[in-house]
């Protein structure tokens, strides 16, 4: 099996597998099976790289050769986290806390007592003898195949996540914040599961801070059932020298609705993937999303809708400003089925360069197999307008004042559409902090 690998990182994925396997969790039964079948997929594949199509502006092999992560160690001492936690950590809102140290659950720091009756909250290793658990690791979206080769990595390593269930009917008080920090650096394999059945709602937050250099590797399953409703906020602020790499794969029931928000400061390399497939009709899914980049930071977004039943809608938004030598990337793709008639599918993404050599590379697509459906896509690169810029500084606002202004309403367009007017105020605050350290 190791023997077909050709790049350095990829074989050490692979002998970090062979070295923990009997101490991960579910070391024996159908998860045993199913991560040795998934670390050989992913040794046959191997890391992804730019001749593959969905991964045609991102080198990921390239980028952890030269990085060469070990796997991260368990961090049971004391932890400080850095200055930015409290702005990155939602610490104003009201929530349930859970913090996981170079990917690993830490009771001691969490805070998550006292959950209403029918939410089920559980580390990884505690749900993966029911059926539910198992029914979402083992789905596969064939619709990206290159991208589920890259979860079977994860698949095959991940040693804790976050498990939530919310029971039919049953609506979520406060929202359930994961709180990611990378203290040592290395490799982490995170998988979370999140389940809410019929008319059940919940919002999920999640923050990834952390000064080290480190490669962080999460799958997020998500199932929602008819009529529920799940919204999810994603912070990323990580090290200037970290790799990110996170899969949404969501399936929507009838009636249902997804709504997601991405936001990403910080971190070197970076990758957001996210699978939607509609499973019953009348369902909603909200993917979106805004960046700021600078220096040498790389950020991929990537995004498929599969509207494989009728009557369903579906909205893709990413809009980013970028400085320095930094480098945006968005590729969607919105897919109609042959019966998926009144389909509603859109995407838009929209870049604002503030350096001459910062660069963009926009690859929306429709792939359309129905007659009767409404769907378009849409993407823009510009610069600041020098319009706007004088018109600003002829009524005595400073030039660095006029810059901000006018990249915060740009970002804001997108920021509005974040669930939650707490949330938005403080994704606002954290756009408004970066500008100013960029101008510094």
């Amino acid at each position: 099996m190791s023997g077909n690998m050709a790049e350095k990182a990829a074989q050490n994925f692979v002998e970090a597998y062979e070295a923990a396997r009997t101490a991960l969790p579910g070391a024996d039964g159908w998860l045993a099976r199913r991560r040795a079948a998934a670390i050989e997929s992913f040794a046959g594949a191997g890391l992804p790289h730019r001749r593959l199509e969905e991964w045609k502006y991102t080198d990921l092999r390239q980028t952890l050769d030269k990085a060469g992560f070990a796997s991260a160690p368990e961090h049971m001492g004391a932890v400080v986290l850095p200055e930015a936690a409290a702005a990155s950590a939602f610490s104003t809102l009201d929530r349930y806390v859970l913090v996981f140290v170079n990917g690993r659950f830490r009771a001691d720091l969490s805070k998550a007592a006292r959950l209403p009756k029918g939410v089920e909250l559980h580390g990884l290793a505690d749900v993966l003898t029911e059926q539910w658990a198992k029914d979402l690791i083992e789905r596969r979206f064939d619709e990206a195949r290159q991208a589920e080769e890259i979860v079977d990595l994860n698949t095959a390593l991940m040693n804790d996540g976050m498990c939530l269930r919310i029971r039919k009917g049953v609506k979520l008080d406060k929202p359930v914040h994961l709180l990611f920090l990378a203290a040592d650096g290395g490799a982490s394999h995170t998988r979370n599961l999140i389940l809410l059945e019929e008319e059940a709602e919940g919002t999920v937050l999640e923050s990834h801070i952390g000064e080290a250099a480190s490669f962080a590797d999460i799958v997020t399953d998500v199932a929602l059932g008819d009529g529920a409703k799940l919204d999810h906020v994603k912070l990323q602020d990580e090290s200037a020298d970290a790799v990110h790499l996170a899969t949404l794969r969501g399936e929507i029931g009838a009636g249902a609705r997804l709504s997601s928000f991405t936001l990403t400061l910080g971190c070197g390399v970076s990758r957001g993937q996210s699978f939607i497939r509609f499973a019953g009709e009348g369902a909603e899914a909200h993917v979106n999303g805004a960046y700021a980049l600078r220096a040498k930071q790389h950020a991929d977004q990537f995004c498929v809708v599969d509207h494989a039943v009728p009557r369903c809608a579906s909205n893709t938004v990413f809009k980013g400003v970028l400085d320095g030598q930094s480098e945006g990337v968005f590729q969607g793709k919105v897919i109609v089925r042959p019966d998926a008639q009144k389909t509603d599918g859109r995407q838009m993404t929209q870049a604002l360069l503030l350096s001459r050599d910062a660069a963009m590379n926009a690859k929306p697509e429709l792939e359309i197999y129905a007659d009767d459906v409404q769907c378009a896509h849409g993407s823009t690169v510009g610069e600041l307008s020098k319009d706007a810029l004088f018109y600003l500084r002829s009524r005595g606002i400073p030039e660095a004042e006029a810059r901000r202004l006018l990249v915060l309403a740009f970002l804001d367009d997108v920021i509005t559409l974040a669930p939650h007017e707490e949330v938005r105020d403080i994704l606002r605050g954290l756009v408004s902090g970066w500008f100013e350290e960029a101008s510094t």
